[in-house]
């Protein structure tokens, strides 16, 4: 196989964490520019990562979300965004939301729970403002924010 050179340069970007087929594609049509090789070779390259196992846009979504929801919890909206940004194709997203069901409201009121003692002292105008912004910012829904913050301002 003449593309050794790629694919070296594809595992050597694979050994950081997954990647999409996407991202994979533009890193390598990066790498060839001023070479001898083709966009062809890169193809071929990233069917040889497919077949073995390298390159699966499912287990990149299951896994970004997973983390994702692990450690900075995001809102369903958020990380649609993150994945199409990231190449992944929108049915592939579909087909994964819908086997894979994200609870926001529970979500929602456990990431602002643990922000709450930052707030409580601000007035309920002020307390408001910085809530509603921080779920907004992560990902959820204006109402799901409003409902989530009403939820903790009368417990």
């Amino acid at each position: 196989m003449n593309e050794d050179f790629l694919l070296n340069k594809a595992y050597f970007f694979l050994k950081f964490r997954l990647r999409t087929e996407k991202e994979i594609r533009d890193y390598l049509y990066k790498k060839i520019i001023n070479t001898h090789y083709s966009r062809d070779d890169v193809e071929e390259v990233i069917e040889n990562l497919k077949k073995q196992g390298l390159i699966n846009d499912e287990k990149f979504i299951e896994a970004y979300v997973h983390d994702q929801l692990s450690f900075k919890p995001k809102g369903k909206k958020f990380l649609i965004k993150k994945l199409k940004e990231k190449g992944i194709d929108e049915k592939l997203i579909e087909k994964f939301f819908s086997k894979n069901q994200i609870d926001e409201e529970k979500l929602a009121f456990e990431i602002l729970k643990k922000r709450w003692l930052r707030l409580k002292d601000l007035s309920f105008e002020k307390r408001y403002q910085k809530a509603i912004r921080f779920l907004l910012s992560r990902g959820f829904g204006f109402s799901l924010a409003k409902k989530t913050f009403e939820k903790l301002n009368t417990s």
